[in-house]
């Protein structure tokens, strides 16, 4: 069971959403900040944090695409780094270009699964459509993913 995030955090759970999901909404004043909160989010639903280490740096690059689209690919580049690579991060530092259609740079640090090291919680299968959604409204953008576990 994942528990509940600190304010400072940049993002809440949403419980009694489904049963086998996870849903959390994202809240940041700056595009890049909702989307290296919603990648702390997803890492905290796969791993307590306070236990991977910044020790690997990747760096990952999406779009063209709608900022929607980008935050979906996004996700699901971590899951799929996770399942493949066997990696979990713990720092995001995200960049996006301006534009309809703009361009994602994320560099990312953390470190390879340990299961001995790792307090793991949730095998992440997938970012689902249900509810996902991004929104700016009065300068601050929002943004709701359900993941499926």
């Amino acid at each position: 069971m994942v528990k509940k995030a600190r304010s400072m955090s940049g993002y809440r759970f949403l419980s009694n959403i489904a049963i086998a999901d996870v849903a959390f909404v994202v809240r940041a004043d700056t595009l890049p900040r909702m989307f290296e909160s919603a990648a702390r989010a997803l890492t905290a639903v796969m791993v307590d944090r306070d236990t991977v280490s910044p020790r690997v740096e990747r760096r990952v690059e999406l779009g063209p695409a709608s900022i929607d689209i980008l935050l979906y690919d996004f996700l699901t580049q971590l899951i799929v780094m996770k399942d493949v690579d066997s990696l979990l991060f713990k720092d995001f530092r995200v960049s996006i270009g301006s534009g309809s259609n703009p361009k994602l740079t994320c560099v990312m640090r953390g470190e390879a699964i340990d299961r001995e090291k790792h307090r793991l919680r949730n095998d992440v299968k997938a970012v689902t459509m249900h509810m996902f959604g991004v929104k700016k409204k009065e300068g601050r953008w929002t943004a709701t993913v359900v993941l499926d576990i």
